[in-house]
């Protein structure tokens, strides 16, 4: 007796697959990196961060409205900003489920994202047992569901807390569970029930609906023309009135019509609860669902052209392509993340021609399967509406597909037609139940390495170190705040977090509280949130890292007692907002000052002494980029507007600042030259020794310092730019970014590295610290060069 002959009982059991089943779902709760905070890279943190929000704000304090945050606006009327872009069923899972954590974040966090993983299960199962009936084979839906269920999308995105995730595809997975029983046993109102419950969770069952009735309404009235016995054969017009009775009859068009009907009413309702949310006197087209639907089924001409190279069909399609083609390969296979690729044409060290290939590899086996498997699979239409409903999604959907590659995971339907029919197939060939339980012990252990390895990617090292800390600042806030008014001064960008995330991990984290943009309400109590650290006593978080917290009301009263002896000073220059600079800080100031003052971004470029004080990737500029917003760093109190900004520590030649002008209009800017005095003072010294070059300017060097002088000088004579042009004796000293060119390109303005005096001029810049073979330099301004020498090996000396 063989091994096999032994096990044939056990395997036999109804309930041995669903058992392996449970227990390869089991892995993704066994593993897992700290599930009670949002960062993760690649997309997930902030599609998490905004729909835990949006669960977390409902309740009957704010009559079950639906929002991201609560603002207080000019008249000190609490307004929100409201989300009802899809039906509530998810949002209160979520909330139901965080409720019993409500005073720990993060435990809210893991909650939530335990309760993903639970909706992801119960799609397997859901999607197992569908298979059953429809493959009539145990087995074979075990191991198409576990190979489905390996891709990247679902493994990466199963605890990604947002309602257009796990819960809509359990909700498909419901539905698609509805249909098959409804064409095998004839349960209609069990099919209704669950097409209502899927539609209270979310849009997606909508593309399983539209393949289904029409493929059932073909199905009838095909049936109905070739059951007539009419003989003559009937009229046109009598088999146009046929195929209309048939259609009026039909149980698929009433559940369309159904489905419809109560789609509409909940898409109503969420308009309703967005015009209250309002006010109550906002068009419907004003209204942000409704905004956002234009925008997702790429109806708004004006987003579509700003992001042509990604809507337009032929980019949007080659995605596409590629998205499908990951589905069906296992991540343990893939050899690559998808989301180092996303929108681009190649992926890096992934050859475009073997993408192509496999793709023409998977279409004709795929097309194989479809043809071999119509033979002799029943309930045809079935596997056709599992296999196109993802289609019938993207396409309609082309916006929301492109820009979130997580809606990848809705072709599912795709790899378990194919994993399905293939192994139907093998069965069929080899007529041995053997092959098959060997392909669902293989697909159960590659189930098991999937979930390990991505449950280890995005948590571990690869996860945004800003992100992390980020979070940890906001926990830290959180813990502080208790419920009062907090006004936020965003940050735009951290470190590569866009605003967004950086908005909805505060809304999450600081909720519920007022979050106001740009002012304070004077009087009231309070906190500060800056992306800015001022040493005061104000300062209640001095751990934090990027985003700090302060008591409101005594930081303003910092700022106002700063202001007389800041003002007392002469500035450096008066304008649009006057510049101070003391101590190592730069101060802004504008009286009388209004919000429109403070829209334009602020830029702030510095230049070091030494070079080599910057980063390799700001060298070749020869300056610290270090733009800001006035709400990183500002404060308005009494109709004035004040900000500080602390300059680096290292040793400062100049800067230039300004605004840039808002809507094409110029804005102002203006350069100080920190180092004037001390050119000045060292003046003597340079010109007592003997020039290294003499030309417009007199050329010195002196402690791996290049001098420029010139006597008598006038404004003329530094108005133009300066080039200058390293040359190192060896070529692996340049900057990866310089090597083709051959020379270090430290090029500079005099108004931020010279000081004009008594007549003079002087400007210095410190020179690199490797060997130099010979330096080009002069003026040059802007299309000829005024005037160009070259200091070689002596001049050097």
């Amino acid at each position: 007796m063989t091994l096999l002959d032994r096990l044939k009982p056990a395997l036999q059991s109804p309930w041995l697959p669903l058992a392996l089943l449970l227990i390869a779902l089991s892995t993704v709760f066994v593993f897992g990196g700290d599930r009670g905070r949002f960062y993760r890279c690649c997309g997930h943190e902030w599609m998490s961060s905004l729909h835990l929000t949006v669960a977390a704000n409902i309740s009957p304090e704010h009559g079950f409205q639906r929002f991201m945050f609560r603002f207080v606006d000019e008249d000190g009327d609490v307004r929100y900003e409201p989300y009802n872009r899809f039906p509530i069923g998810g949002y209160a899972s979520m909330k139901l489920a965080t409720l019993p954590f409500g005073g720990s974040p993060s435990a809210q966090i893991a909650a939530a994202r335990m309760l993903m993983l639970l909706f992801f299960a119960a799609a397997a199962v859901l999607a197992y047992l569908s298979l059953c009936r429809l493959a009539s084979n145990r087995w074979i839906a075990l191991t198409a569901t576990l190979l489905a269920f390996s891709s990247y999308y679902l493994l990466y995105y199963n605890d990604m807390t947002a309602n257009e995730g796990m819960p809509d595809l359990f909700m498909v997975m419901l539905a698609f569970h509805g249909m098959v029983v409804f064409v095998q046993e004839g349960r209609f109102r069990q099919l209704l029930v669950k097409t209502c419950i899927a539609l209270l969770f979310g849009w997606h069952v909508f593309a399983l609906l539209v393949p289904f009735v029409i493929f059932g309404l073909v199905r009838e009235i095909l049936r109905a023309r070739s059951a007539a016995t009419d003989s003559p054969p009937p009229s046109l017009l009598f088999q146009g009135k046929r195929a209309v009775s048939t259609l009026l009859r039909s149980r698929f068009l009433l559940l369309g019509i159904v489905a419809l009907g109560f789609g509409l009413s909940v898409l109503t309702f969420n308009f309703t609860m967005e015009y209250v949310a309002l006010g109550g006197d906002t068009q419907l087209t004003e209204l942000p669902s409704f905004k956002s639907m234009l925008r997702r089924t790429a109806q708004n001409p004006h987003f579509n052209e700003r992001h042509a190279s990604i809507l337009s069909w032929r980019p949007f399609l080659e995605v596409q392509f590629r998205s499908v083609l990951r589905m069906f390969i296992p991540y343990p296979l893939l050899g690559f993340h998808p989301d180092e690729y996303f929108h681009n044409a190649a992926v890096d060290g992934y050859p475009t021609w073997l993408l192509g290939f496999q793709g023409v590899v998977l279409g004709i086996a795929l097309v194989a399967a479809c043809l071999i498997g119509s033979m002799f699979v029943r309930h045809k239409m079935l596997f056709a509406t599992l296999a196109s409903f993802g289609f019938f999604w993207a396409l309609p959907m082309r916006s929301s597909t492109a820009f979130h590659n997580f809606e990848t995971m809705y072709y599912i339907g795709l790899p378990l037609v194919f994993f399905a029919l293939i192994l139907l197939l093998a069965r069929r060939l080899t007529r041995r139940d053997g092959v098959i339980v060997a392909a669902a012990v293989g697909a159960l252990l590659l189930f098991a390495v999937s979930s390990f390895q991505m449950s280890r990617y995005g948590h571990g090292p690869e996860a945004p170190r800003a992100a992390r800390d980020v979070e940890q600042d906001l926990l830290a806030i959180h813990e502080l705040v208790a419920g009062e008014p907090v006004t936020v001064r965003n940050s735009h960008d951290i470190h590569g977090l866009q605003f967004h995330v950086l908005g909805y991990f505060m809304h999450y984290y600081m909720n519920p509280i007022f979050v106001e943009r740009e002012y304070y309400p004077s009087g009231d109590r309070g906190f500060i949130v800056m992306y800015h650290r001022v040493d005061t006593d104000t300062l209640l978080t001095p751990q934090n890292r990027y985003f700090f917290l302060y008591n409101g009301p005594d930081l303003i009263a910092s700022y106002r007692s700063a202001y007389p002896s800041i003002v007392s000073t002469e500035p450096l220059v008066r304008g649009d907002f006057d510049v101070y600079v003391d101590d190592g800080t730069v101060h802004y100031i504008k009286e009388p000052c209004r919000h429109e003052d403070t829209r334009a971004r602020f830029f702030l470029h510095v230049f070091p002494e030494d070079l080599d004080d910057l980063p390799d990737n700001r060298k070749q500029y020869g300056f610290a980029n270090l733009d800001f917003h006035f709400t990183e760093r500002g404060l308005m109190f009494d109709g004035k507007c004040m900000l500080r900004f602390n300059l680096p520590e290292y040793d400062i030649a100049g800067f230039r600042t300004g605004q840039a002008g808002a809507n094409g209009a110029r804005g102002w800017s203006i350069a100080h030259v920190i180092q004037g005095p001390k050119l000045i003072s060292e003046y003597p010294s340079i010109v007592s020794a003997e020039p290294a070059a003499r030309a417009e300017f007199d050329l010195y060097i002196d402690e791996g310092k290049l001098y420029y002088v010139k006597e008598p000088c006038s404004i003329e004579d530094v108005e133009v730019g300066f080039f200058l042009h390293i040359i190192p004796a060896d070529l692996d000293d340049l900057p990866d970014n310089r090597t083709e060119y051959g020379f270090d390109n430290l090029d500079f303005g005099f108004d931020v590295r010279g000081v004009q005096f008594d007549g003079k001029c002087a400007a210095s810049i410190g020179l690199p610290q490797y060997g130099i073979a010979r330096i080009t330099t002069g003026q040059y301004n802007g299309i000829d060069r005024i005037w160009e020498i070259e200091l070689g090996p002596d001049a050097l000396k």
